[in-house]
């Protein structure tokens, strides 16, 4: 069952060896999200989306994601 934020998602970030994305919510909430569980990046994105419920913002994307990365929306 998944089990997510109540709000919108704040941040997220992940862990310094890869393998958990921590995200917080203006519900007050931090998550851990496992990343073995996901297979692929379709279905980490697809995860992404369901959590953050839009793509990033271009200003969010320049911030977060590396340099030399060109902005695309990643959720529907």
């Amino acid at each position: 069952m998944y089990t997510g934020h109540t709000g919108a998602v704040d941040s997220a970030f992940f862990s310094p060896d890869g393998n958990t994305l921590v995200t917080s919510s203006s519900d007050m909430t931090v998550r851990l999200w496992g990343t073995r569980a996901f297979s692929d990046l379709d279905t980490l994105t697809d995860r992404a989306c369901i959590l953050a419920g839009r793509s990033l913002t271009e200003q969010e994307w320049h911030r977060y994601v590396p340099h030399g990365v060109a902005y695309r929306r990643i959720c529907p």
